[in-house]
């Protein structure tokens, strides 16, 4: 169990960490840090991989507005959305600078209602 929680005033609603995050390394995640890259949560992994602000930047407008949080985490992507989204408008996976980055099979969650594909 994280001995952190936090709340974030996000334009698209009120975030809670650790209850709205991936956590994809475990329970201290926080100690990875987070960054805001143009409204979106990137919640870190141990090896930062910064190629998630281009395979952000990848993505149409249109979809880009729904994300709220980011992580990737050995190859696989985790993201929480403001509303659900046809799964086949986003894609499962996508070549990020050379290397196959797929969405997790638990990848997608909707805020406030928990895995949504």
């Amino acid at each position: 169990m994280s001995s952190v929680s936090i709340k974030i005033d996000h334009p698209k609603g009120k975030i809670r960490y650790p209850d709205n995050f991936p956590n994809k390394e475990g329970a201290d995640q926080y100690r990875y840090g987070f960054t805001l890259y143009k409204e979106v949560i990137v919640q870190w992994d141990r090896d930062r991989d910064e190629r998630i602000f281009s395979w952000y930047d990848s993505l149409p407008e249109k979809l880009q507005k729904h994300i709220i949080i980011i992580q990737e985490h050995e190859g696989m992507l985790y993201l929480v959305l403001d509303k659900e989204i046809k799964i086949e408008d986003l894609g499962r996976s996508w070549d990020v600078e050379g290397e196959e980055w797929k969405l997790a099979e638990d990848g997608v969650r909707v805020k406030g209602r928990g895995v949504a594909y």
